[in-house]
């Protein structure tokens, strides 16, 4: 087989893959089988996070300023895709340590980094952020956990819940009730008094089985002033902000996930056999196939661009992120139940293909469009911004280099932690959507994609229009439909800039325009399959292709342990 160039920011999940092995493999070091039966027994993949510790995982997690190997968040997305092709739980415990670990890095002292630095370095801990409680769920305002000024640093009561690495954390970020506001506080439980930490028992989920998803309760819990993290009352900016880093990572977990499934699928299709025929020939099943394959595109492109937004238009992050949690979540589901449909009662069986994976996955990727934030979150989110961007305008004069921020063969820049640029809210609007769907006909930009991607362009462009007047007659963003157009078009507008902006470095297939015509003719039919003429076509031969090649479904090159 011919090599493949492997690109700098692909250089680290590249090696990580090899060293775990073809995971189809009962011989691999982290294998299907292995993981079933953990699942089955509701505990974590020991060996794999040991294996992921001593390959220096958690070193992906620390900045390069404090010693780590954390660069671009499109280099760790690469390797969140790695990891959660084979089990959802891996990468789980570790985007809970990264959601914990990043508010240290921007907001933190230095004494606060250098603490985290070391444990994840060192021993490769796990981290928890406790944010969520019994009552309050998403409502952030609705928290109870309080820190009261005692004996010149604080005494927290109060109890945190539904929470990653509960039970084997060594190190926490609390959002708790303070004078003025809420306030996020950073505690080592191990240099708390015995008895005012008291963690819950772990809780049992559909699935995530091995994640040590549990609680903790303060009772008199006492910290020196030391544990404030950044200033008093900014807790909600905080965690908020914090939430578009790993809104971003979880298109990743979504991704990795929907490839097995895929994977598992074409497999079957092209091995089962019905009538005298492999069921591939099928012209219903060759289409979920084709279009599990579209959704793993749109969704990759998606992904990726909010990822390097985190570092390239960090400003776009709060709409991108909440784009990217409600839409990837959303298509990867799709894939997982369509590959069902091809399995048909081996979907649903705890062995066989795949030594009983994709039952597993079935289960695990539904948390994916659930935490850091449900779809009516991300909907309302989307709306509210959409709303106020139609009554008050732009406001932010920066404007978004689109050639450079989807130019795929330059990597992202570096992440300062000191200087996140994030906000709460978008003041600049959508760039993509806006440059591909305003007032000017731009088909002419894609002409060298076809005639057929050039239509859909037209249609997609139509349906921004009828969007902008919906949204110019709201007075409160209550129409969550309207956010979910919003998402349709901003998909599109991803696969056409991705494609205008890296041709050069695409996958020999992708370079041409048919993915993309197919693309935005998903997007524009409001998730239709795939027309019947293409079911013979380049895209479906190249899906193929890559699953004989071991290539991950990907428009960029991207080769699989074998």
């Amino acid at each position: 087989m011919e090599l493949i160039a492997v690109r700098p920011v692909h250089a680290a999940a590249q090696d990580l893959e090899q060293i775990l092995g073809d995971p189809f493999s009962p011989e691999a070091p982290i294998s299907f089988r292995t993981i079933v039966r953990h699942d089955e027994r509701e505990e974590p993949p020991s060996e794999a996070f040991e294996m992921l510790r001593t390959w220096g995982v958690h070193a992906q997690l620390v900045p390069q300023a404090l010693g780590g190997r954390l660069t671009s968040f499109e280099e760790l997305l690469a390797l969140v895709r790695v990891v959660s092709r084979r089990d959802q739980v891996l990468t789980t415990g570790l985007g809970s340590t990264m959601l914990a670990a990043i508010p240290v890095w921007a907001w933190g002292d230095d004494d606060q980094r250098g603490q985290v630095a070391q444990m994840l370095l060192g021993a490769g801990a796990f981290g928890s952020f406790a944010v969520s409680e019994r009552e309050a769920g998403s409502d952030f305002l609705a928290s109870t956990a309080r820190a009261e000024a005692a004996d010149g640093g604080y005494l927290l009561t109060g109890e945190k819940w539904l929470i990653g690495n509960a039970s084997r954390c060594s190190f926490v970020v609390a959002l708790v009730r303070m004078e003025p506001a809420l306030s996020l506080l950073f505690i080592r439980p191990d240099q708390l008094p015995a008895g005012t930490l008291r963690r819950l028992p772990k809780i049992r989920t559909l699935g995530l089985r091995g994640h040590d998803m549990g609680g903790m309760a303060f009772n008199d819990c006492p910290l020196t002033a030391s544990a404030l993290l950044g200033r008093p009352g900014r807790g909600m900016e905080m965690a908020f902000t914090t939430l578009q880093y790993t809104r971003t990572m979880i298109g990743g977990m979504a991704l990795g996930a929907a490839d097995t499934a895929l994977r598992l699928a074409l497999g079957w299709g092209r091995d089962r056999r019905l009538y005298g025929k492999p069921i591939r020939d099928i012209p219903a099943v060759r289409s979920l196939l084709l279009g599990s394959f579209i959704d793993i595109l749109i969704a990759e492109c998606v992904t990726v661009i909010t990822a390097r937004a985190l570092t390239l238009a960090p400003r776009r992050a709060s709409l991108w992120a909440a784009v990217t949690k409600y839409l990837v979540p959303n298509l990867s589901e799709r894939v997982v139940r369509d590959a069902s449909v091809v399995l048909s009662a081996r979907s649903y069986l705890r062995e066989g293909v795949g030594d009983g994976i994709f039952q597993k996955i079935a289960r695990d990727i539904v948390i994916t469009s659930i935490f850091e934030g449900t779809q009516l979150v991300q909907l309302s989110m989307i709306a509210s911004q959409l709303a106020q961007l139609m009554r008050i305008g732009r406001r932010d004069g920066e404007r978004v280099e689109l050639d450079r921020l989807c130019d795929l063969g330059i990597p992202a820049p570096a992440w300062d932690p000191s200087s996140t640029g994030l906000r709460i809210a978008d003041p600049g609007g959508d760039e993509l959507v806006e440059h591909w769907f305003g007032q000017l006909d731009n088909s002419e930009e894609i002409m060298q994609a076809g005639p057929r991607a050039a239509a859909a362009l037209r249609a997609l462009r139509d349906q921004a229009t009828a969007l902008r007047r919906s949204l110019a007659t709201i007075s409160t963003p209550t129409d969550l439909s309207l956010a979910r157009r919003h998402c349709v078009l901003h998909a599109a507008a991803c696969c056409l800039q991705v494609w205008r902006s890296s041709r050069y470095v695409l996958a020999l297939e992708a370079a041409g325009g048919e993915w993309l015509a197919l693309s935005l003719e998903r997007l524009a039919g409001g998730d239709s399959a795939p027309a019947g003429a293409d079911l013979d076509g380049p895209v479906y031969a190249w899906m193929y292709g890559q699953l004989d090649r071991a290539e991950l479904f990907s428009i960029l090159p991207f080769e699989l342990a074998q």
